[in-house]
């Protein structure tokens, strides 16, 4: 596990359990779709189908690739001048003044972090912090609590 914080207040955390779990899903379930519908009429083209099913098959093993790669490589910076995160589907940067909260929800034996940015409706997941409950969960939320604007920011209680 890389959860550990660095010297000058650095917090880095990667991609956790969840994250890994989903990455073996993704191309399981591929696979099986495609297998489902190779077994019903093969892969081969018929008049109704607008792109041939070979290559509709390429492209979705291409896609859970690129997805299960995004799984793997999450990461989250935070030093002193924001939070630097790279999630599933986007990566974005936040100074510490535009982030109004840090808010930890517990949901299905997931604990999950979420930031909450002033003036913005959406809130974007700190997808790096997500754990399975346990002691594993425990050192993320050590580690934000380690960082000086982090910890400012984190509100704990149950939502």
């Amino acid at each position: 596990m890389q959860n550990r914080p660095d010297q000058g207040a650095v917090v880095t955390l990667s991609a956790g359990p969840p994250a890994w779990v989903l990455a073996v899903l993704l191309p399981i379930a591929a696979i099986g779709l495609i297998w489902f519908r190779s077994s019903d009429s093969g892969l081969e083209s018929t008049p109704s189908d607008p792109v041939p099913p070979v290559f509709m098959a390429v492209l979705t093993l291409v896609a859970v690739a690129v997805l299960a790669w995004r799984c793997v490589t999450q990461r989250a910076a935070l030093d002193e001048d924001g939070l630097h995160c790279r999630n599933l589907t986007m990566s974005y940067h936040l100074e510490w003044e535009r982030i109004e909260r840090l808010q930890l929800l517990r949901r299905g034996g997931l604990q999950i972090v979420e930031v909450r940015v002033r003036g913005l409706r959406r809130h974007n997941r700190l997808g790096a912090a997500t754990r399975f409950f346990g002691e594993e969960a425990e050192v993320v939320l050590d580690s934000l609590r380690a960082h000086p604007q982090a910890c400012a920011l984190l509100d704990e209680q149950e939502s």
